[in-house]
């Protein structure tokens, strides 16, 4: 990992958004398209991309897809006192855990994790994580379909509507094939890495390699997102709610909830006391009470836990500091350098 640290990145204007919010549609899109979007040339379009990225306040998050195979678990970590940073800095570098919370309430962290397959999360469970003197206790739950992720967030200000695509969390289909691995490799290092390249590492023509991945996002192989810097005013803090629906109701009540602008992930589960998890972004604490009351207005809905998150020490790969500067990213594929 390269742990370089970066200057904070300043607040993100309107126009900022609005470009972000146009290259979360496709983040690999000429900037002659994106340009056209926003009502600019397309070198502008390409210089604000250009300054935000190199001022770390966005960037280009790939990941391998709900769709590919892979089982997703969120796992809340609670930790012997005092080792909540030693438990952090033995998981930080580990591929398969994306993502690494520390979060309010009985648990001390929450991590995401993607691996292929159930007998590899049983492994990580049995022998990397509670094997480990320092957790004290655990709860996992597996993703069973992904109604929302940081893919379809939009502030709003870019003119592009959110769309609610619910997803399988960990389908039946195989692990994801050596191709698609290779994709992911490349993608993860530069979302908007050239064809040329992909086509190198893919063995095939760069026509043939822009349609393998236009394929593999669209249906939810491969996953590219915007992801913007965590210290920023407009959203400072993250609401997590773990809900009960009865099954029956269990889908209509996730896009209701996915809908609301604020809301950055939503995600139906099994296993475990909850059957569906939100993340929310709030302007202020302050509006907490007013967020989940709106969430639950549905007398069906009913909320069993909630936390504040209080810092990121990864997300989705990329490592961050104590001050939640961008500094590394640890590749999910194995053998991937970055």
């Amino acid at each position: 990992m390269d742990l370089e640290p970066v200057e904070v990145a300043p607040a993100l204007s309107e126009t900022d958004l609005a470009l972000i919010d146009v290259m979360q549609e496709d983040p690999r899109a000429p900037w002659a398209q994106i340009g056209k979007s926003l009502g600019v040339s397309a070198p502008t379009a390409r210089r604000r991309w250009e300054r935000l990225h190199a001022a770390d306040s966005a960037w280009v998050t790939t990941h391998v897809g709900w769709n590919s195979g892979v089982v997703t678990a969120i796992i809340a970590v609670q930790c012997r006192p005092g080792t909540v940073e030693t438990v952090v800095e033995a998981l930080v570098s580990h591929p398969r855990v994306v993502t690494i919370a520390g979060i309010t309430g009985d648990h001390d962290l929450m991590l995401t994790v993607l691996v292929p397959n159930v007998q590899e999360l049983r492994r990580f469970l049995r022998v990397g994580l509670t094997s480990r003197g320092d957790v004290v206790r655990m709860r996992s739950m597996l993703v069973t379909r992904m109604f929302l992720d940081g893919s379809h967030w939009r502030s709003g200000l870019g003119g592009a509507p959110r769309t609610v695509e619910a997803r399988d969390g960990g389908s039946s289909a195989p692990s994801p094939s050596p191709a698609l691995a290779t994709a992911i490799s490349v993608l993860e290092r530069d979302g908007r890495a050239p064809s040329s390249e992909l086509a190198s590492a893919l063995g095939v023509s760069e026509a043939h390699a822009r349609r393998f991945v236009h394929r593999a996002v669209r249906s939810g192989h491969i996953v590219q997102r915007i992801d913007v810097q965590l210290e920023q005013p407009r959203w400072p803090y993250s609401l997590v709610l773990w809900m009960v629906v009865p099954a029956g109701r269990l889908y209509s009540a996730a896009v209701r909830i996915s809908q609301r602008q604020s809301v950055r992930a939503c995600a139906a589960l099994a296993g475990g006391s909850a059957n569906l998890y939100a993340i929310v972004w709030l302007s202020s604490l302050a509006e907490a009470p007013d967020v989940e009351m709106q969430i639950v207005q549905d007398g069906d809905v009913r909320v069993v836990e909630r936390s504040i998150m209080l810092h990121y020490s990864k997300r989705m790969g990329h490592v961050f500091d104590s001050e939640q500067r961008r500094t590394g990213h640890v590749p999910w594929v194995a053998g991937a350098v970055t």
